[in-house]
């Protein structure tokens, strides 16, 4: 099975089984990565939209969120939600991102990383579409070894993907023109966020 093929069968369960404090969790990404209101979001690797209502709280009236994801089936179950105009649901892959240099002031890259077949080229991709002094945020709200674990028991084309550490993703970052910020790595949470 090819990976677009797994997340697109697997959309309709993708929040099946997530700790009941799930919604904590996304608000402290959200806070961690300091979204003001007005501001345009990346929601890069968006999935089911489980970040959105949360970014939309913080953005405000005014904010905005581009929410992308390369798995169409992933895309229908967040479109299930009737978002309002504030959110513009857009096909991608990571490696390619269709938006302007600059367009965003936030790219929030929440459980999806790990899925990135380049990752290096991901990151540099999410720096290219932050404009100067933009915030990049890599979060897992369930933790590295927990993420590990799921993966090797789904198998098939997920079967090997890691969270890196917290070392080898700010290595990562530098090479894309960022600088680290913060580092989170909790048994049961992992963020990093970075500045251009």
């Amino acid at each position: 099975m090819k990976r677009r093929e797994f997340f697109d069968d697997h959309a309709a369960s993708w929040r099946d089984g997530a700790p009941p404090d799930m919604p904590q969790r996304l608000r402290r990404v959200v806070a961690l990565a300091q979204v003001h209101p007005a501001e345009r979001v990346l929601d890069l690797g968006s999935g089911t939209g489980v970040l959105i209502p949360h970014l939309l709280e913080a953005l405000g009236p005014s904010g905005s969120v581009v929410a992308g994801d390369f798995s169409a089936e992933m895309l229908r179950q967040s479109a299930a939600n009737r978002w309002d105009q504030r959110v513009a649901l857009v096909q991608t892959d990571a490696l390619r991102l269709p938006f302007s240099d600059g367009a965003f002031h936030r790219v929030l890259c929440n459980a999806a990383l790990p899925h990135f077949p380049d990752k290096q080229a991901a990151l540099s991709e999410m720096a290219r579409v932050l404009r100067a002094g933009g915030v990049m945020v890599i979060a897992h709200p369930i933790g590295r070894r927990r993420v590990a674990q799921i993966h090797r028991a789904a198998g098939g084309p997920v079967g090997e993907d890691r969270v890196p550490d917290v070392a080898t993703l700010s290595a990562m970052l530098r090479r894309a023109g960022a600088q680290v910020a913060e580092a989170v790595d909790e048994p049961e949470f992992y963020l990093v966020s970075a500045r251009l």
